[in-house]
């Protein structure tokens, strides 16, 4: 198994998506009915995640 420094940018988008997609179905499951009620919000908190959790590895956005 490559060590994150080894991943290439694509293979790190690509365990990005995939740590979000399971957060997201981890999420729904707790909440049951009122997962529809708390979406957005758990959405924009795991996107925000992500998007911290990628800087810290020196990804850089657009402003």
């Amino acid at each position: 198994m490559k060590t994150a420094d080894e991943l290439t940018p694509d293979q790190v988008k690509a365990n990005a998506k995939e740590w979000y997609r399971r957060q997201v179905e981890v999420s729904r499951m707790a909440l049951g009915a009122a997962w529809e009620a708390h979406l957005e919000w758990i959405e924009e908190y795991l996107k925000q995640e992500v998007k911290e959790r990628l800087i810290a590895r020196g990804w850089r956005f657009k402003a």
